[in-house]
């Protein structure tokens, strides 16, 4: 008795610890194979290259193979749909800008899939803001001066974007709105060429994202007039903020952010999330996010879905109000 007795207790001090582990257990067996991160968009755009970064960080955390699958077409939509039809078992994952969680949806009807019911928000990676460049031939020195000029000359000036339904197209939009003047939008087939064209002097202004046009405001071929955020860029300290000039609703960013097929298991969501965390916070990873011109965007799971719900009100509200027509 004596000997089973001991038997027992060592049995019931083994149990305790053995059950405290089962949760982190779904961790520890998570990923259980390698994981494809489906990015909506081309090879070598923003959002290829950060989930890139994203990727290489998470391999490294949690022990699989952490992959990019570039399914571009229709802003978004293939990618995201790709995702959403997937096995729900935290496998197979989506890592987009902004365009394919509350731009696409917003101007799009008719998708097969809602963006607020079928994708499971884990987290956001970075974000990057925007600002107001002209030329630097343009002949204005403020937010003031040119919408001075835009509404003596209505319907003259023009603002270049990066392609109908894109998050600098979105920009542009809510611009116009609430600053009240007529300006002749320019679509170009995407981010580079818009900017080319602005510094060929064929197009007069832009709302982009700051990355890509840094060098050039540094070099005095643009200038910067506002930045489309509620605090000045570090990058850029002497621009004032849309809302200090007058326009507090002019709030735009590019955002990039990692989500799931909406039934995969809270425990994956959860491990994935938790990786996520400890991503935003390497240095490497914020290092790496400088050199782009963004910076880490940390939220809750919760906390990333209210955003993103918020976002694609904003986003929908601005089309009805402002009547944008998809291509």
């Amino acid at each position: 008795m004596r000997i089973n007795r001991r038997v027992l207790l060592k049995l019931m001090a083994l149990a305790a610890p053995a059950s405290a582990l089962r949760g982190p257990a779904f961790a520890q067996g998570f990923p259980s194979r390698p994981v494809r991160m489906v990015v909506p968009f081309a090879a070598g755009g923003p959002a290829d290259i950060t989930g890139r970064i994203v990727a290489q960080h998470l391999s490294e955390l949690l022990g699989q193979q952490f992959y990019i699958d570039n399914r571009a077409g229709a802003g978004g939509v293939v990618g995201a749909e790709t995702v959403v039809r997937a096995a729900p078992d935290g496998h197979t994952l989506l890592f987009s800008s902004n365009t394919a969680f509350s731009v696409t949806p917003a101007i799009k009807k008719n998708l097969s899939f809602d963006v607020k019911k079928d994708i499971a928000v884990i987290s956001p990676a970075a974000r990057g803001p925007q600002a107001l460049v002209v030329r630097s031939t343009l002949g204005v020195g403020s937010l003031q001066e040119l919408l001075a000029r835009a509404k003596r000359e209505p319907g003259k000036l023009t603002i270049a974007h990066s392609g109908v339904g894109s998050i600098i197209h979105f920009a542009a939009e809510l611009f116009k709105y609430y600053a009240h003047i007529d300006v002749v939008q320019v679509p170009y087939r995407g981010g580079g060429p818009s900017v080319l064209g602005l510094l060929a002097g064929d197009v007069d202004m832009m709302i982009n994202d700051l990355s890509p046009v840094l060098e050039q405001i540094k070099a005095g071929k643009l200038l910067a007039l506002a930045v489309a955020s509620e605090q000045r860029s570090p990058q850029i300290p002497d621009t004032p903020t849309f809302p200090e000039a007058g326009l507090p609703q002019v709030i735009s960013s590019s955002w990039f952010c990692l989500g799931a097929p909406a039934a995969t298991p809270p425990e994956a969501i959860k491990t994935l999330s938790t990786a996520m965390g400890r991503v935003l916070h390497l240095p490497a990873y914020r290092a790496k996010l400088a050199e782009l011109g963004l910076e880490p965007f940390e939220l809750s799971p919760a906390e990333a879905t209210a955003f993103i719900a918020r976002e694609l009100d904003k986003w929908t509200n601005l089309v009805a109000a402002a009547n944008i027509q998809a291509e």
